[in-house]
C-alpha cells in the first residue's frame, strides 16, 4: 500500500514540475512578445516622427513621390522583421512546450511498460495458460470461419444456376 501511495505522489510531483515548466516556457514567450511589441510602437512613432519632418521638408511632387517610396519600403521592411521576429519567439515557446510535454508522454510510457512487466510478473501461474487457451481458441475459431468460407463458395455458386432458380420459383 505504502509503495503505491509513494508512486502517486511521484507522479503527482512530476506533473507539477511539467505544468510548471509548461507555464514558465509560455510566460516566458509572452514576455518576449510584450517586449517586441513595445520595441515595435517605439520604433513606428520615431518612424512617423520622422516621417513627418520629412513631409514637410518636402516642397515638390517629384519630392513627394520619392518620400512616398521610401516610407512604404520602410514599412514593409519593418513589418516583414517584427512578422519574423514574433514568429521566432512563438516557435521557441511551442517547442519548450513541446519537448515539457514529450517528455511526459515518454515518462508515462515508461512507467506503463514497467507496470506492465511487473503485473506479469508478478501473475499466477495460471494465467499463462488461460493466455495460450485463448490464443488457441481464437486460432481454432478463425480457422473454422475460413473452412466455412470455403465450403460456402460452391454453394454460392451454385444458387446462381438455372435449376436451382426454377426451384426458388416453385417454392
Amino acid at each position: 500500500m505504502y509503495n503505491v501511495a509513494e508512486q502517486f505522489t511521484n507522479t503527482g510531483k512530476a506533473g507539477l514540475e511539467a505544468w510548471k515548466a509548461v507555464v514558465n516556457a509560455s510566460f516566458d514567450g509572452v514576455g518576449k512578445l510584450a517586449a517586441l511589441n513595445l520595441q515595435c510602437a517605439r520604433s513606428v512613432a520615431k518612424r512617423g516622427a520622422e516621417d513627418f519632418k520629412s513631409l514637410s521638408d518636402v516642397r515638390d511632387m517629384a519630392g513627394l513621390k520619392e518620400l512616398q517610396k521610401e516610407m512604404a519600403v520602410s514599412a514593409v521592411s519593418q513589418s516583414v522583421a517584427y512578422s519574423r521576429r514574433a514568429y521566432h519567439i512563438s516557435n521557441d515557446a511551442s517547442s519548450a512546450v513541446t519537448q515539457v510535454l514529450g517528455g511526459q508522454l515518454s515518462q508515462a510510457g515508461r512507467g506503463l511498460v514497467g507496470v506492465l512487466q511487473e503485473t506479469r510478473k508478478n501473475a499466477p501461474p495460471a494465467y499463462d495458460f488461460t493466455v495460450s487457451t485463448g490464443k488457441s481458441l481464437v486460432s481454432m475459431a478463425t480457422s473454422v470461419l475460413g473452412n466455412l468460407g470455403k465450403v460456402a463458395r460452391p454453394a454460392i455458386a451454385a444458387s446462381d444456376k438455372p435449376s436451382v432458380k426454377l426451384i426458388e420459383k416453385a417454392a
